[in-house]
Parts: C-alpha cells; sequence; structure tokens
C-alpha cells in the first residue's frame, strides 16, 4: 500500500484503504477499482490523494500509532464541537467536552502504547476537513513529541487536550478571511493574530478544561525567538505545551492543501522545521519531531541518487533521512534491499526525490 496524489491517480487503481468522508460515512471500501469519474469526483471533493494497492507496494503494510475508527470519531466529534463554538451554542460545546476528554485519553494511550512507532502523518482528507483533521494531527503530532520529551500520562493528557482545541479563536474569525486563496492584507492579518486571544478567554470562560490545556491556544503562535504573537514571549517564558503545539502545528500546516497554496513534502517540511532550529522553534522540540516524523514515510515511492527508483520499507529514528528501500525495475518490485542507514556499501547512496507517477 502506497499514497498517490490525486492527480497521478489512474483508472484501475486499486483503493488500499478505505475512503471515510465526515461523519464515518464510507464513499468507496478498500479493494474498489477507481474509474476516470471517480478520480474527478475525488478532485472536486479536495482529496489531495488516496491509499493504492499495486504491484509497486506489493507486501508493504503502513502502520498507523492510531486506530482509523478513534482518528475518524476524534474528526467528527471536534466537528460538532465547533460548529457549536462557531454558532454560539455554549450549553451543546460545553456537554461535548467529557467525549473530548475520553478521546484524549484514547489518542494518548494508543500514541503510549505504540511509542515505538514512527509517524507517518500523510491524511486523506478534503478541503472542507481540514479544520477538524488539523486539530487531530497537532493532537497526535503534539503528544508524540510529548512521548520523547519525557513527559508522564498526566502531562501528555493536558498537551492532548490543548493541542485539540488549539484552534478554537479561529471560530470567531470571518470565514471569507480564513479561506482567502490570496496573500492577506496587513488589517486581515492583525485579525487571524487574535485568535489566540479569542480561544484562550473562550476555553477560560466557557469550558471546564484545566489550565495548563488552555494556555495552548493562547501560546501556540509565540516564536522561541521571541518574534511571535499575542505576547512576543521567547524561550521558556513561553509554555512547554505552547512551544509543543506551534511545531506540531507549523509541520501539519506545511503537509496540507490550503486555499492560498499546495502542501509541501514531508522532507521538505522537516527541512522547514529545522531551518528554524532555536530561533522559530525550541531546539528540544525540533529534535524530538526528527526522531519520530519520517521525511520519507512507508510506501513513499523514490528516485535514488544512483539512477534506481525504489519504495521505502522500514525508517529509523536514529537516521531519519535513509530508510531501507526496495528497488523497483520497470515498474515491477524486485528482490533487492537497500539499507541507506546501515549498509556500508550504500553510505554514497542518498534519495534524492519523489517519482510522480
Amino acid at each position: 500500500m502506497r499514497y498517490v496524489s490525486t492527480k497521478h491517480l489512474k483508472p484501475g487503481d486499486k483503493l488500499g484503504a478505505d475512503l471515510v468522508a465526515s461523519h464515518n460515512r464510507v464513499l468507496l471500501r478498500k479493494g474498489r477499482e477507481l474509474t476516470r469519474s471517480m478520480i474527478n469526483k475525488l478532485e472536486i471533493l479536495g482529496y489531495q490523494g488516496v491509499y493504492v494497492d499495486d504491484k509497486i507496494s506489493e507486501g508493504l503494510d503502513i502502520q498507523d500509532v492510531i486506530d482509523p475508527r478513534l482518528k475518524h470519531a476524534a474528526r467528527a466529534e471536534m466537528q460538532a464541537f465547533f460548529r457549536n463554538v462557531e454558532t454560539n451554542r455554549i450549553h451543546q460545546a460545553r456537554k461535548r467536552i467529557p467525549t473530548i476528554r475520553s478521546i484524549v485519553h484514547s489518542i494518548v494511550d494508543e500514541v503510549v502504547a505504540n511509542r515505538d512507532i514512527m509517524i507517518n502523518i500523510i491524511d486523506i482528507r478534503a478541503y472542507d476537513d481540514y479544520t477538524y483533521s488539523h486539530s487531530l494531527n497537532v493532537a497526535v503530532l503534539s503528544v508524540v513529541m510529548g512521548t520523547v520529551l519525557g513527559l508522564g500520562k498526566k502531562q501528555l493528557y493536558a498537551l492532548t487536550m490543548g493541542a485539540l482545541l488549539h484552534d478554537a479563536g479561529k471560530m470567531f474569525i470571518k470565514k471569507e478571511i480564513l479561506n482567502k486563496p490570496s496573500r492577506l492584507t496587513p488589517e486581515e492579518f492583525e485579525e487571524i493574530k487574535t485568535h489566540s486571544e479569542l480561544g484562550y478567554r473562550y476555553l477560560s470562560d466557557q469550558m471546564e478544561i484545566p489550565e495548563e490545556a488552555r494556555i495552548v491556544a493562547l501560546h501556540h503562535h509565540e516564536q522561541y525567538c521571541g518574534k511571535g504573537y499575542p505576547a512576543g514571549l521567547s524561550g521558556d517564558d513561553i509554555h512547554l505545551y505552547g512551544r509543543v503545539c506551534c511545531v506540531a502545528d507549523v509541520y501539519d500546516a506545511l503537509t496540507s492543501d490550503r486555499p492560498y497554496r499546495k502542501s509541501m513534502l514531508p522532507s521538505d517540511a522537516i527541512e522547514y522545521i529545522m531551518g528554524g532550529y532555536d530561533t522559530h522553534f525550541d531546539p528540544r522540540i525540533v529534535d524530538a519531531l526528527t526522531r519520530k516524523i519520517a521525511p520519507y514515510p512507508v510506501g513513499t515511492y523514490v528516485h535514488l541518487s544512483n539512477g534506481q527508483k525504489a519504495i521505502v520499507v522500514k525508517n529509523y529514528q536514529e537516521n531519519i533521512l535513509r530508510p531501507k528501500v526496495r528497488i523497483i525495475a520497470d515498474g515491477e518490485p524486485t528482490s533487492e534491499y537497500i539499507n541507506l542507514a546501515y549498509d556500508m556499501s550504500a553510505l554514497n547512496i542518498t534519495i534524492t526525490g519523489i517519482v510522480n507517477e
């Protein structure tokens, strides 16, 4: 199974996993052969890509740190919560908190149980699912980095709750500004920047949520060097959970299609994050991210510097840029594997790019 962007799908491609929309509604079942009309419909709905089973990815099983059913339940719950916030149904939003708290515990428990699995954060979502998927992805990324930082379960629960709700303030920002497909004016950007304080104030006034979780909404756009907002805090004056969420928020945003730009590859997004080491981002948290996020997730079809093509079959936390790969020749998997991390005869071979076909 491997991820293929929608624009590179072709009729006859076979789905490698169920394609599930909001409210756990199955659009297409695993094993379904795609037709041209199905592919066109996926593009219209705004899906970036899907998982397919083909000869190239034969025998590959992509593991995730949390169960897909939990993902779908979390997305649906966040969608209901945010819509209640947006429409000022405070009582209904407050009633969702116990369920959200239960989901938080499940996310933390599953991540801790699967702490040895590297994150494959490539996500299947439509444009209108961005807010809810983004909240979930930021929460998962945050708890994964939290485990690397040595946080205990009680701390992880608070961090994850805060990360799930970090963008609550955006429900009070005009949709035409949030979804504007072109560059924001200085005035529009100033309005966007108010969402941190708006979210913190709402969670403080209306929700029974611990302060260490609420503070994530306030601090997730502060920068380690002091150039963030709303208060221009720096270093350890920014709450640890805010510093963690900042890295998770930027990474997931960069790897997502938005109205104003196309998504980055995971490898490019990690390079961007590393470029902010000790300036935009806390270096300890960047180190935690690069131990758990694979720049080339399992199932990625890549070009090698020796002219061969290969598919990634295993990643290593201690050497994230040099996975184990299986050579592909003439569109067929071979029995040849190269361990770029540990094969001494392959030290001069590197990954040079992604195969888009």
